[in-house]
């Protein structure tokens, strides 16, 4: 069918520049301009799908997906420690999201076929987009052969549709910590991945509970690190806690793996 043919010419570029403030520290700032191309499921979708356990609609009069942003970064390292922080705007025109629309509109396109799945159709609008990233390392210690290591990140980010509301599936606020003790032949490590509750939801979303989980490893490399064999012990979610991905189309019916014990050569 030649109205279900579209093609597209799109185009992006950044502009950046990077400064030293003072020794090991350098500040930066990244202007950027891009557009993207509609996919051909956001354009001609039209049936169930198992994966996300909905019934999805394109639209085939779908624009390109355009942007304009600017970024600020800082970066910073010496003796024993490393930072690095990023803060973020875009404003899209023609953004895509998908909402959750009356079974009708779905049977609509499907006559005589059954609309077993909740029905969602792809949408396009306006949006504002903005968060933070925050990484660094800093060495504690060092014990006979073994450096201690602190790491930690934190990550941020807030979508909202312009005279809609919430972008559907964003996550929430989320704190990683990490300890680790490294030496040549053996590596131990140990975090806890802080999330917090999501209660910024479009009308079809639920709220998402928070959870805190603690994961923990040991790596023995036989051969030293520079070969690429290993024997990893690893324990993941440790306390059994009941932890949901907001940005999962499924958090509802299928949280994250309790706990999680693995032996295995690499």
């Amino acid at each position: 069918n030649p109205a279900l043919r579209r093609s597209f010419d799109a185009w992006s570029g950044s502009l950046g520049a990077s400064l030293p403030i003072v020794a090991g520290w350098r500040g930066g700032i990244n202007l950027s301009r891009s557009e993207r191309a509609p996919t051909a499921e956001e354009l001609f979708a039209n049936g169930p799908h198992g994966g996300t356990q909905a019934y999805e609609l394109g639209s085939s009069d779908f624009g390109l997906e355009r942007s304009w942003g600017v970024e600020a970064t800082l970066h910073g390292h010496g003796q024993g420690y490393s930072l690095s922080a990023a803060l973020y705007y875009n404003r899209f025109s023609g953004y895509i999201y998908d909402s959750q629309v009356a079974q009708s509109v779905c049977q609509l396109a499907a006559p005589g076929r059954a609309v077993d799945f909740p029905c969602f159709q792809s949408q396009q609008g306006r949006a504002s987009h903005y968060g933070f990233e925050l990484e660094g390392t800093l060495d504690l210690a060092r014990i006979g052969d073994y450096a201690i290591v602190a790491d930690g990140l934190t990550d941020y980010v807030h979508v909202q549709i312009l005279d809609q509301g919430p972008a559907p599936r964003i996550p929430p606020l989320r704190l990683l910590g990490g300890l680790e003790a490294q030496s040549e032949r053996i590596n131990g490590r140990i975090e806890v991945e802080w999330t917090n509750r999501q209660t910024r939801v479009t009308g079809f979303e639920t709220e998402t509970p928070g959870y805190t989980m603690v994961n923990a490893s040991l790596a023995f490399h036989p051969f030293g690190k520079a070969s690429k064999t290993s024997i990893l012990l690893s324990a993941n979610n440790i306390f059994d806690v009941v932890a949901r991905r907001h940005a999962s189309f499924l958090k509802d019916y299928a949280p994250l793996a309790g706990r999680d014990i693995r032996l295995g050569l690499h």
